[in-house]
């Protein structure tokens, strides 16, 4: 009697994750249902579903690890956290540093950083300094601490419509393209919300050049 009390609640607990949402708390709640039911194959003599159960629990245990530790508050470097909270914020921290760390940090001096009609295999953000964008010789505007550059170029593959040069000494951080396309297989969300946030970016430029 207590061993089919312990399989129907195993199994009801089973159900009750599948109509969670949140999957932190899906893989909570399947961890009860099957120490449950390890417990029952156990008490039955059923050393399949004791196993079985046994070994969902222990992965299942390790994700909701995992999920935990992503969601975790994290503290941020001072020099990036207005970064975060102007242009990544819609990241999680921790992806926003995941993100961070795949890109490297350098400097030009009163250069062209970007050819006109040239095809990019980076995508830029100004950390410091200002860069003079111009198209066809004629100025179209200055960008400073936050702007990306070759956005277009890594959402459509376009070459760049315009030519970017340093005015002094401008710190940029930098990914390598095929970087990102590589993460785009393995964690496909992050790359979407990168691309949110460069739409958008693109867009305030186009507002604020009609507005000029």
């Amino acid at each position: 009697m207590m061993t089919q009390f312990l399989v129907n609640i195993g199994y009801i607990l089973m159900l009750l994750a599948l109509l969670v949402r949140d999957i932190l708390w899906l893989r909570t709640i399947l961890m009860s249902g099957q120490i449950i039911l390890f417990s029952y194959g156990l008490a039955s003599g059923n050393y399949s579903v004791a196993f079985w159960n046994i070994l969902f629990f222990c992965i299942n245990g390790f994700q909701v690890f995992r999920l935990i530790r992503e969601r975790s508050p994290i503290e941020l470097q001072p020099e990036i956290t207005d970064l975060y909270d102007v242009i990544f914020y819609k990241m999680r921290r921790r992806e926003f540093l995941n993100l961070w760390h795949m890109g490297s940090i350098d400097s030009i001096e009163n250069g062209r950083l970007i050819k006109d009609g040239h095809k990019q295999k980076k995508l830029y953000l100004i950390l410091s300094g200002r860069v003079r964008v111009e198209k066809d010789g004629a100025l179209i505007t200055y960008l400073g601490r936050g702007a990306f550059l070759a956005e277009m170029s890594f959402l459509t593959g376009e070459p760049a419509t315009a030519d970017v040069f340093a005015e002094g000494e401008v710190r940029y951080m930098f990914w390598e393209q095929q970087k990102l396309n590589d993460l785009k297989k393995i964690n496909a969300d992050l790359i979407i919300k990168l691309q949110n946030i460069l739409g958008k970016d693109l867009t305030e430029k186009v507002k604020a050049e009609s507005q000029r």
